[in-house]
């Protein structure tokens, strides 16, 4: 992942459900800090430091922080101390949107009967000629908005000419 990926899943994200300044500005300040170690992760990065940099609360960097977590953009593990800070990890989503979609969404189709296999044939053939006429009306519309008149001739009156 880069530095304009991870932002544009931090946008996306934002677009799917409203985003707090405070998040948005520790992700930016997260993948900076990434950045400045050349992408190694996890990474280290007390608290204390990041709400000094971001002139935030400490307890708005823990709140904002949780949110990304939820929003699995990052991931971190608590440090224990001043000396043994919390780490962070970047992460990456899919853009297999069908990973975790397609559970419960199958159906056996193996009990039709062939009455009722032929039935769904027919009703697709039938639609499809619906569908058919429908597009042909559409285009006879834009046709004569656009002053194209379409000829019709018949193979019969070309035949004897030759």
């Amino acid at each position: 992942m880069n530095y304009i990926g991870l932002m544009n899943q931090m946008w996306r994200s934002a677009m799917k459900s409203p985003m707090p300044a405070s998040e948005i500005a520790l992700f930016a300040y997260l993948v900076n800090e990434c950045n400045k170690r050349f992408w190694q992760m996890p990474f280290a990065c007390s608290t204390t430091r990041i709400s000094d940099d971001l002139r935030v609360s400490r307890q708005t960097v823990i709140t904002a922080r949780e949110h990304l977590v939820k929003r699995r953009l990052i991931s971190f593990t608590e440090g224990k101390s001043r000396h043994l800070p919390s780490t962070y990890t970047l992460t990456n989503w899919t853009d297999d949107l069908t990973v975790g979609l397609t559970d419960g969404l199958t159906h056996d189709l193996t009990h039709i009967k062939d009455k009722d296999k032929d039935n769904l044939i027919k009703g697709d053939s039938k639609n499809l000629s619906i569908k058919e006429r429908e597009r042909n009306n559409e285009n006879n519309t834009q046709n004569r908005r656009r002053g194209i008149k379409e000829i019709h001739a018949a193979a019969s009156s070309y035949e004897g000419s030759f």
